[in-house]
């Protein structure tokens, strides 16, 4: 393929999605890269959640404009230590060039290590633009091991492609490595081999020829055919001990380090961005083999190096913490590597005349210390804060109580078991446990104390004495019979109140933020309707596993009680979901179920609320009888197209599902056979029988109005309720809003799209939990008419379109084709929707009738609340990180994430949550910020919330194809002069409105309690003494001063 087919990008193109801050910043770093005096290295440290992805690759476009005629080639190299995000950036960071005649002329390469890389090296080299991406710490950090099979699979072939005497199973026992031989022949058998790079390979075994052996070996390559002679003769199930296995191993990560530092040579970087680069400094700084190959990369020719951290150096050190002074030190670091030693003297210098002049009240002084700070840093980075954008400068953020915050007498009675415990196996104090978690003993996983009591608890007479008297346990007896639990903890108690005794446990789904009409239920609590999901941030691992199910199991426990239901026992087996498809009586039971997944067109059209509210010029919210009434009668005017049927005999139920598909037949002029060919996704439901499902959608396809018996009489409800709730129907109608508007009701793709949503919402309503919340104790009517019924009262058809706006941004697909942007709503509403109950493991503390112990363990699942992180979790199919954030940024289960580490840069969870807990408080006011950040992003829950308060009601919303884009535009167009379009995209303040709510569980009088008031203090003053020694002498020097003196911060936002 000749690279000169290749189509240029159009970098202007590129920029429009940028808002004008964004696009400030990329001219900004344009003229620094590559305008009068540029420079080669550039900081993006821009507040959490201001896009630094979408800065990056509008930087990248510009770039490639700069290079294109001056370059045969451009390499665009992505490095990012969360492979998660490294996947998902690398195709939002990817510039257009598209071929023609072709789908692209430019390649994405994503590869977990940069060994693997070596692999696509001919590749590149046929390419006029590459975009390539790997993580870090696995590609520079080669040490002396064996690395992955696919690494040691690809050496394999690169050797023995250049040494034909490289043959028999020896060679597969010295390159397996810890993997089962049989699996690692197998991988060897399925490696293509055209993908072997001929050069690379050709280089590394010159170099082992050339390259000393140890010991009496002449070369390298002679020590590895030597070494690997003693894997001879042994049989498949043998492994190397001792000595021989070091010296394989040494072997082989010396091979892989060769490979790392050829795909280093081969590659020719000419933009290389470092997203969260603070996560691998050391390759900066280290003196070492992996800084060295790093280096080597990031000083490539005339590379451009864009960096992007919301924290790139430590910002706030407080005395006690354990880095001491680390924040002076890794500022002037890093300002050393991006403008050089000379000019990181002259920062350091000029901060000090700054701090003299701060101590000294100089303001001149310092004003003038601070403005050569600033021109200096503003050489090589910027920072944009979404702070400056309300008046008050507190980014929304509102302190709010947990009610129900008090210590129980029992609690006092646990501290005192678990004293007694930990002093009977000779273990440390147990208070910092007990204030953070219920059932400690029970729950934790790895400390030392629970090894401890597994190991010597059983022969314990202390320990089975406390066990005798503690107040309470969380047992396998106890959650069998689903006994009510208690919260154990003062914090949990605050949370189970906050969320369960409020009533959230009743929602399916978080409430619309712009309703078409009033909800009911449910939905129509005041306690609920404002509802948003919550966010837990500890400081110890067992605090999410405890939060995750405790809160899961009474959520469970009182739907249960809902649905008359807690006489089955808990671990019995999980009921079946009723929306089946199944033949009885010879008869197929399951074709209402396919009439409520099936995305008709004609309904989608008829139940429109929008197109109600526009024909009667009313605001939203409608009344919901009105909604009804107007659609019911649109309902009744499309039945009069299809024939009336006899007037007597029995009701034919046929009619529920057969009038949807003769509908669509009419009004797009399909055969019955085009109306009902559908995916409905990738996934079958639990149970479900493909064959048999195949059946109900041939009998859908051979429907003629003809064979139908009389109408029952609620014909027009049930259709009206398909029309507002109907699984596929809503999902057709919330894809066709972003698609571009009613003409894609029809069109066969998005339906198809729209068909594997409403597979992915009928699993989710036949999950047990779903079943007895949607139920509840009525058995009077068929599940499905239920779902239908809820669906509306719930409001599902604005949740869907809220859903499909949010993700078309988030995942980026806003300006692609219709069809595109369907399929990637699609499957991100099927993950997130597709997320199952995980576990965790407990173990029972209970004394069997001979007062022995026996740490038994059962489990407790996992659906409304979950944990985020690799803790100790058990699950039939393991929830992967990726889905449990789908899934909390959905409008669907789960409601709580807690975490000890949802801190880490480049995650957000701002799509369904503005409620931040702070189970345990940070040391630092960044890592505050840094945590409240992951929800105060871009169009997040309270921005749309506000902005739907306030113009969800004009008349501009309703005649949108998109109410939401429409909604935007109107709170864009009322921007206040001189504000950058941080509002009202990130930040959308309003009278009576919805805020980010900021919870610090902390008793009064306690440490926490001082220990908040503390960090509040320095929260807004922090900036001030940025770049300083012992910022906390300064601050406190200062006292009440420091909020006096903004006018003296160092303000790095980008300048013309």
């Amino acid at each position: 393929m000749s690279k000169k087919q290749v189509r240029r990008p159009d970098a202007e193109a590129e920029l429009q999605g940028l808002k004008d801050f964004q696009r400030a910043t990329v001219d900004y770093i344009d003229d620094r890269l590559w305008g009068d005096d540029p420079v080669r290295r550039f900081l993006v440290a821009d507040e959490v959640g201001l896009g630094k992805t979408l800065i990056a690759r509008g930087v990248i476009a510009k770039s490639i404009e700069h290079l294109w005629d001056k370059v045969d080639r451009i390499d665009v190299v992505y490095i990012c230590s969360n492979a998660q995000i490294a996947r998902q950036n690398l195709a939002r960071l990817r510039v257009g060039a598209e071929l023609e005649g072709d789908e692209s002329g430019a390649t994405d390469e994503f590869a977990d290590r940069l060994t693997l890389l070596a692999q696509k090296i001919d590749q590149l080299k046929g390419r006029k633009l590459n975009f390539v991406s790997f993580s870090p710490g696995t590609s520079f950090n080669v040490s002396e091991s064996g690395g992955t099979a696919r690494e040691r699979v690809l050496l394999y072939w690169m050797l023995r492609s250049e040494l034909p005497e490289l043959k028999g199973r020896h060679w597969l026992r010295f390159f397996r490595g810890a993997t089962q031989l049989k699996n690692f022949e197998r991988q060897v058998n399925e490696f293509d081999r055209s993908t072997i790079p001929v050069e690379t390979s050709r280089a590394l075994v010159a170099q082992l020829r050339t390259d000393p052996g140890r010991g009496d070996h002449d070369s390298a390559l002679d020590e590895i055919f030597a070494t690997a002679e003693e894997f001879k003769y042994k049989n498949d199930g043998w492994w190397p001990e001792g000595p021989l296995s070091r010296r394989r191993y040494a072997l082989v990560g010396a091979m892989r380090q060769m490979m790392a530092r050829a795909a280093v040579h081969a590659l020719e970087p000419d933009i290389i961005v470092l997203d969260e680069f603070q996560r691998f400094t050391s390759l900066l700084h280290d003196d070492n083999p992996g800084a060295e190959l790093a280096r080597a990369l990031f000083d490539h020719g005339e590379a451009k190096l864009l960096l992007l951290s919301a924290t790139p150096f430590k910002m706030y050190t407080l005395p006690d913490e354990a880095e001491g002074e680390d924040h002076y030190d890794n500022f002037v670091q890093t300002i050393n590597f991006l403008a050089g030693p000379e000019r990181a003297e002259r920062v350091k210098h000029s901060l000090a005349d700054l701090r003299r002049g701060l101590m000294s009240g100089e303001r001149e002084q310092a004003a003038a210390a601070r403005d050569v700070v600033q021109a200096e840093l503003r050489r090589v980075m910027v920072r944009t804060e979404r702070l400056a954008s309300t008046p008050d400068r507190d980014g929304m953020v509102v302190e709010k109580e947990l009610d129900g915050l008090a210590l129980a007498p029992q609690d006092v009675s646990d501290y005192r078991f678990l004293s007694k415990v930990a002093k009977a196996l000779r273990q440390q104090d147990m208070l910092e446990y007990w204030r953070s978690s219920p059932y400690v003993l029970e729950l934790m996983d790895g400390y030392v104390v629970k090894k401890e009591l597994e190991s010597a608890g059983a022969q314990s007479a202390e320990v089975k004495q406390a066990i005798r008297q503690s107040p309470r346990s969380l047992t396998k007896r106890t959650v069998n019979r689903y006994e009510e639990l208690e919260p154990g903890n003062p914090k949990m108690r605050a949370l189970t109140h906050d969320v369960l005794d409020r009533g959230a446990h009743r929602l399916a789904w978080i409430p619309p933020s712009m309703p078409y009409y009033e909800t009911t239920g449910a939905y129509a609590d005041p306690e609920l309707r404002d509802f948003t999901k919550r966010l837990v941030f500890s400081a110890w691992n067992v605090v999410p596993k405890a939060i995750s199910s405790v809160l899961s199991y009474e959520a469970e426990r009182r739907l249960r009680e809902l649905s008359g239901t807690t006489d089955r026992a808990y671990d019995a087996t999980r009921q079946r979901g009723l929306l089946a498809f199944n033949r009885s009586d010879g008869r197929l039971s399951g074709m209402p179920v396919l009439a409520m997944i099936y995305p008709c067109a004609a309904l989608a059209a008829a139940g429109d609320p929008l197109y109600v509210a526009r024909r009667l010029r009313a605001p939203l919210p409608l009344p919901r009888e009105t909604m009804v009434a107007e659609i019911r009668n649109e309902i009744e005017r499309h039945l009069e197209a299809l024939p009336a049927g006899p007037e007597s005999g029995p009701a034919d139920d046929s009619w529920y599902w057969a009038a949807p598909v003769l509908l669509d037949q009419i009004t797009m002029d399909l055969a019955p056979s085009e109306a009902v060919t559908f995916d409905y996704g990738e996934e079958w439901g639990e149970g479900d029988n493909e064959s048999r499902f195949q059946e109900h959608l041939s009998r859908a396809a051979a429907v003629s109005a003809e064979e139908l018996g009389r109408r029952p009489d609620d014909l027009a409800d049930v259709l009206t309720n398909m029309a507002l709730g109907g699984f596929g129907v809503s999902a057709l109608r919330a894809l066709s809003r972003v698609a571009g508007g009613d003409e894609y009701l029809r069109d066969p793709k998005v339906r198809n799209e729209a068909s594997t949503i409403s597979w992915a919402l009928r699993n989710h309503a036949n999950q047990p939990e779903m079943m007895a919340l949607i139920r509840g104790a009525s058995e009077d009517t068929a599940y499905w008419k239920d779902v239908l019924t809820y669906s509306v009262d719930a409001g599902l058809t604005s949740v869907l379109d809220e859903y499909a706006h949010v993700l078309n941004e988030s995942l980026g697909v806003n300006l692609k084709d219709a069809v595109t942007k369907s399929k990637a709503i699609a499957t991100e509403m099927s993950a997130a929707l597709g997320m199952r109950a995980s576990v965790n493991k407990v173990t029972d503390l209970s004394l069997n009738r001979s007062g022995d112990l026996h740490l038994d363990t059962f489990t407790l699942r996992n659906h409304f609340a979950v944990r985020f992180g690799r803790g100790v979790t058990e699950d039939q199919a393991v929830a992967r990180e990726g889905q449990v954030r789908q899934s909390f940024n959905s409008p669907f289960w789960p409601f709580v994430l807690s975490s000890t580490s949802v801190g880490q840069e480049g995650l957000d969870f701002h799509q369904y949550s503005h409620a931040i807990v702070h189970w345990n408080l940070p040391s630092n006011p960044v890592d505050l910020e840094q945590r409240e950040g992951r929800v105060h992003r871009y169009k997040g829950h309270a921005v749309r919330r506000n902005v739907a308060l306030k113009y969800g009601a004009r008349q501009e919303v309703l005649d949108a194809k998109d109410p939401w884009q429409a909604a935007f535009e109107l709170a864009d167009a009322d921007r206040p002069a001189g504000q950058s379009m941080v509002y009202p995209y990130w930040v959308f303040p309003l009278d009576g409105g919805h805020r980010i709510e900021r919870y610090v569980p902390a008793l009064p009088l306690s440490k926490e309690a001082h220990s908040y008031r503390r960090l509040m203090r320095t929260v807004g003053a922090y900036r001030l003494v940025i770049g300083q020694p012992r910022q906390e002498d300064l601050l406190r020097y200062l006292g009440d001063d420091a909020e006096q003196l903004s006018d003296l911060l160092i303000d790095l936002s980008p300048r013309a």
